[in-house]
């Protein structure tokens, strides 16, 4: 399920930590949060969806996807 229980800059800012930790961070603690961490799922103001893991206090962004239900202007 995707809920928005933040305010929308504070998801904006927990997403780009979660970036940050994902790719910067210790591959040991990124492995651990994406086998053991807590998923939580989120709509971005752009419409995307993310999925964020949580380890320990520290988000980590696992999944950053467009909204497959969003119409399309390419062909």
């Amino acid at each position: 399920m995707i809920a928005n229980r933040r305010p929308p800059d504070l998801e904006n800012a927990v997403l780009l930590v979660g970036d940050h930790n994902w790719r910067k961070g210790p591959k040991w603690k990124a492995a651990l949060a994406w086998l053991f961490g807590e998923r939580e799922l989120f709509r971005t103001h752009k419409g995307d969806v993310a999925e964020l893991s949580w380890w320990r206090g520290e988000p980590f962004l696992i999944t950053l996807e467009d909204d497959p239900w969003a119409i399309s202007s390419a062909p």
